[in-house]
């Protein structure tokens, strides 16, 4: 860890400020290690994302340690995000090293209090600011912007949803939980897509449709419909 110093001064400049990487990230083991440890040295410069709970930390924080399957590293904010974390409330991997701009922290509260909410620029200028400014500045702080920070945290509350158990009506009512179905949907080939359609009596599936050869998430094997002949391939006359 002796290059953390220099790096911070030569490239970083002041604390807080992330920029990309310009190195490869340690091995999986050393990561996991200096996680072990709480290695504060690491904060600001890379992140650990839990898959068991979908929170994503500083490699210094002070909650109980998970299996190392249940770890994946990232070097930055936005790469967290993107892989479907969200930040933990105990080490606030959001909080700057250093000082940060008083808009950031607004707006971040404001995220964390309605985080279902679709956000555009018209509303960053209904709350006095320059939507040109705003993006300029998380961009600078977290590696992101903030509209497609509201974007990915809805994505992930949507999904936190479904893999609950939610009903199809219950996503179809949540517009955080139907943008995340679609968007972790691959294609209109997709079993969970054909899952949701014909549960509400609209089935999508195309004619001329073929079995997928791999399995689609969430299941293998999709429940029956009655508007469908799976040894035609075609839609059903009678339906």
């Amino acid at each position: 860890m002796e290059w953390l110093p220099e790096f911070r001064r030569q490239v970083l400049g002041r604390p807080g400020t992330l920029v990309p990487m310009l190195f490869d990230l340690p091995d999986h083991e050393t990561l996991y290690r200096a996680l072990l440890e709480r290695d504060p040295s690491y904060d600001g410069h890379i992140y650990v994302g839990v898959t068991s709970t979908g929170v994503f930390c500083r490699l210094s924080c002070p909650a109980r340690k998970p299996n190392i399957d249940n770890t994946r590293f990232y070097d930055s904010v936005a790469a967290c995000f993107e892989g479907g974390f969200r930040p933990c409330l105990r080490c606030r991997p959001l909080d700057p090293l250093g000082q940060r701009e008083p808009m950031v922290s607004v707006l971040l509260g404001k995220l964390e209090d309605d985080p279902e909410r679709i956000w555009s620029e018209d509303d960053l200028v209904a709350l006095g600011y320059d939507p040109s400014t705003v993006r300029r500045t998380f961009k600078r702080h977290l590696g992101l912007t903030f509209l497609d920070m509201a974007r990915l945290r809805r994505t992930s509350l949507g999904m936190d949803k479904l893999a609950g158990g939610a009903s199809v009506i219950e996503a179809q009512q949540s517009q955080a939980s139907t943008q995340a179905a679609d968007s972790a949907m691959p294609s209109p080939d997709c079993w969970a897509i054909r899952r949701c359609t014909c549960a509400v009596a609209t089935c999508s599936r195309p004619t001329g449709w073929k079995r997928p050869s791999a399995p689609c998430w969430p299941s293998p094997t999709p429940p029956p419909c009655t508007r469908w002949s799976s040894s035609t391939g075609r839609r059903s006359p009678a339906n």
